[in-house]
């Protein structure tokens, strides 16, 4: 009788220990929704879904914060067919002027203007990654575009990759 007493206890009490009901009241449930949503920053002052970079007078490229891509409208097809505002981009990637903007491959440091011109070039086939920077950069994260490490190496190397990119595209 004492074995049945036991099993029935365990049976009462085996939800409870499986479903960890005794601590309802400290669960938290995040819904994340990336639509329509403003980004914070880490002081907390809040960021546009949408940021237009202005590298000179016609050259000018618009981020999307919350897709971390370069929105690709009219301004953008305009860079391409033109090779005067290429080589403005080319000249900016050594730009260190912080956006303040966090990307999923960049461990290091938070987006820079040089790193949006890099990667416009880099989107466009303008430059071959191995061919001009004589470094390869295999690994990709599902969640991200651009290869692991690229905007960290770009980081360290501004002035080296930008020279490298200039005689590439040349």
């Amino acid at each position: 009788m004492s074995k049945f007493k036991n099993f029935s206890f365990g049976l009462v009490l085996m939800p409870f220990l499986l479903f960890g009901c005794f601590k309802k009241e400290s669960r938290m449930f995040i819904k994340k929704s990336i639509v329509n949503e403003s980004i914070e920053s880490e002081k907390n002052d809040v960021v546009q879904d949408v940021i237009a970079i202005i590298f000179d007078k016609g050259v000018q490229l618009k981020w999307n914060v919350v897709k971390n891509k370069i929105i690709k409208d009219s301004t953008y097809n305009e860079i391409l067919k033109d090779k005067k505002k290429i080589e403005i981009l080319v000249n900016n990637i050594s730009n260190n002027e912080d956006l303040k903007i966090k990307l999923c491959s960049k461990k290091t440091a938070t987006l820079k203007k040089g790193d949006i011109a890099f990667i416009y070039l880099y989107e466009n086939k303008k430059i071959y990654l191995f061919t001009c920077l004589k470094t390869q950069f295999d690994v990709v994260n599902e969640a991200c575009e651009y290869p692991d490490e690229l905007l960290d190496y770009i980081e360290k190397n501004r002035f080296k990759v930008q020279k490298q990119i200039g005689d590439c595209i040349k």
